[in-house]
């Protein structure tokens, strides 16, 4: 376990925006590095004036962070060959079994990441072929993440992404502005599947991404890869803007093309009286219910599209349509995305399962220069199906994915706690594994998956209590490995 003790002084002022002492990164401004001419080195003048115009917006949110996609002519090329390919289908197996790509992904990384490389020299030979690999998980990146990154890539053109994950200790994760931007690609191709054509529209927001929490990054910028559009993501929670009345009127005057979030957040933005006409919806980062799909449909009238991925993989699966009407307890399907990615479903001893047999989600990725991934355990189950397509090729299909489940706590003082708060200060105070219950009456009992001291206990308690108003309940047990640490951190059964 990393040391609990928050890096600000608990007796001081807290900047604004920060709820708690160890969410120091959370002030607006806390890390800024780039200029915007090296965010966005293709920008012209047009979209560098569309950008101002953003962020000085008059009603305009509380910028936190400042990002880009630092895209140049090449990456543009680059991605011009994948967005082809992804059309093409050329990704899409022509059997069940790994792709060719996979195998020749096998031999680099024994010869060029350093993790592989030293277990070759253990073992005194590489591995032939995937079913040779062992398999990784999420603790493993935690533990050592730089034993993943190959050795002959230039490490100039690093992005920064966070995960929160589900053992418990954020992962920060070397991207790939290619790779990155791809995830654009990823979701135009899966709204051109739903009837929809994602293209810039004159004077509207071309992404508007969402979150609903008390601390969060949010930013204006900019889509180089759809022509310099510009995007956004917001906090909709009220305390993240200026002035009563700047959230609808910033929401309403931007009018996003796209709108994509978190299933409650989603949620939590349809509830806000802004007639937005969105064309497409995307959720992601937690299980999208049957009765949360139908209400953002009836919300704004467009398709509604759940995503399933991990921040170290990129984008996994996409379900376009949902359960039938009135066929409660029929398992979702979510189509494997056509892109250099590889699931296979293995039991609890890393061994694959039967089809059609649930078993946690493991892949393996390549189009992330900078962290290519064998056999990469989710921590997520499915069962696994092969579709033959009508051009002779295979659709992997995940049946029944059970990924994160959203959940939210009630504050003594009435308002609802999103899950990603807690998330954020348990992860601050150094926990790597966790498990914290609501019960029926409201009260809140926490399980700490580790031995704390004294003094440690009594700080992760107290920042409990101060966002919740409620003091919880705690118990320890024994350390879990943070890649294994059970994978539901939070449940409740409070009753409104």
């Amino acid at each position: 376990m990393s040391d609990p003790t928050p890096r600000t002084d608990a007796a001081a002022p807290l900047p604004p925006g920060v709820p708690d002492p160890a969410l120091a990164e959370y002030a607006v401004g806390g890390s800024l590095a780039l200029t915007d001419a090296e965010r966005w080195p293709l920008m012209s003048a047009q979209g560098r004036a569309r950008l101002e115009a953003l962020r000085h917006h008059p009603h305009a949110p509380v910028w936190v962070h400042e990002t880009g996609d630092r895209l140049d002519s090449d990456d543009l090329t680059a991605l011009a060959q994948i967005d082809a390919a992804v059309a093409a289908g050329t990704f899409r197996a022509t059997a069940p079994g790994a792709p060719a790509w996979v195998d020749a992904l096998v031999e680099r990384a024994y010869a060029v990441v350093p993790r592989y490389r030293q277990a070759a020299r253990t073992q005194g030979r590489r591995a032939r072929d995937l079913s040779e690999v062992p398999p990784v998980h999420r603790g493993d990146l935690i533990e050592d993440i730089a034993s993943f990154v190959p050795v002959d890539v230039p490490l100039d053109r690093v992005l920064e992404g966070t995960s929160s994950g589900s053992g418990g200790t954020a992962l920060t994760v070397p991207l790939h502005p290619v790779s990155t931007a791809a995830e654009v690609l990823y979701f135009t191709d899966l709204a051109r599947q739903a009837g929809v054509e994602w293209e810039p529209e004159p004077g509207r927001l071309g992404l508007l991404n969402v979150i609903d929490q008390r601390a969060g990054f949010t930013y204006a910028s900019a889509l180089t890869s759809k022509g310099g559009v510009p995007m956004a993501r917001v906090n909709v929670h009220p305390d993240a803007w200026r002035a009563p009345g700047d959230r609808e009127a910033f929401l309403q005057d931007q009018d996003p093309v796209v709108v994509s979030g978190h299933p409650l957040s989603l949620l939590a933005l349809a509830e806000l009286e802004v007639d937005l006409a969105p064309r497409v919806v995307f959720s992601g980062a937690a299980h999208l219910t049957p009765a949360a799909r139908r209400q953002l449909e009836r919300r704004w009238g467009v398709p509604i599209i759940d995503v399933y991925g991990t921040r170290e993989a990129g984008l996994i699966a996409a379900d376009l349509h949902g359960t039938p009407e009135g066929h409660a307890g029929t398992p979702t399907e979510h189509v494997v995305l056509s892109r250099r990615i590889h699931v296979e479903i293995l039991d609890a001893a890393g061994q694959p399962v039967p089809e059609g047999t649930r078993g946690e989600i493991t892949v393996t990725v390549e189009d992330n220069p900078y962290l290519p991934l064998l056999r990469y355990r989710t921590g997520d189950t499915a069962a696994l199906r092969h579709d033959r397509l009508s051009d002779g090729t295979w659709a992997a299909v995940l049946v029944g994915l059970e990924g994160r489940a959203p959940v939210r706590f009630a504050s003594a003082a009435g308002p609802w706690i999103p899950s990603v708060d807690l998330t954020q200060i348990l992860q601050a105070y150094g926990l790597t594994g966790w498990h914290l219950h609501q019960d029926a009456a409201g009260d809140l009992e926490l399980t700490v998956f580790a031995p704390l001291t004294p003094a440690d206990l009594s700080a992760v308690v107290g920042a409990v209590e101060r966002l919740t108003g409620r003091q919880p309940a705690v118990a320890t047990v024994a350390p879990v490995d943070a890649g294994t640490a059970p994978k539901r951190r939070f449940t409740s059964t409070y009753e409104t």
